[in-house]
């Protein structure tokens, strides 16, 4: 997994405070984005490796909506809340995350968190099973392609 971390908060200032602790430590911070449909957006650009995600952000989209997608997309995603009643840790619970901070956390709790979530996802078996699918699909691709056999091979290298 890639060191790069995109943020999803609305608020300035957590959001400000998230991307200094982060850099601080080695993360690429590769955007902020303050609402779900930016978030994916920057998604497809941007390609983190992990999504540090808060449930409730301004829209009618939430975390949990996104979590799903990431999730397809086998991109790591760790909770972050202030609100950890029943009803959303199990909403967040359903969708796999990697973690769930709640609001407010030190930083070296963060940290240690990101940490887990970057071994976890890089340890799944499902990652796996999903980086092999990828490279069966890419191999075949090359394979059934009209390039002579030396332009394959050096594409499968």
């Amino acid at each position: 997994m890639n060191k790069k971390v995109l943020i999803v908060e609305d608020q300035f200032v957590e959001a400000h405070d998230l991307q200094l602790m982060l850099e601080k430590a080695g993360y690429e911070v590769c955007g902020i984005a303050r609402s779900i449909p930016i978030a994916q957006q920057m998604i497809k650009e941007e390609k983190p490796g992990l999504v540090l995600l808060d449930i409730f952000v301004k829209g009618k989209l939430t975390g949990i909506d996104l979590a799903t997608q990431l999730r397809e997309e086998n991109i790591a995603f760790v909770f972050l809340s202030a609100n950890s009643g029943e009803k959303v840790l199990n909403e967040a619970k359903a969708t796999q995350p990697y973690g769930f901070l709640v609001k407010p956390f030190r930083e070296k709790d963060l940290l240690v968190m990101l940490e887990i979530a970057r071994y976890r996802h890089e340890q799944s078996i499902e990652s796996n099973i999903r980086k092999e699918i990828v490279l069966t699909d890419r191999l075949s691709a090359i394979t059934s392609g009209k390039d002579n056999l030396e332009k394959k091979l050096y594409d499968i290298c």
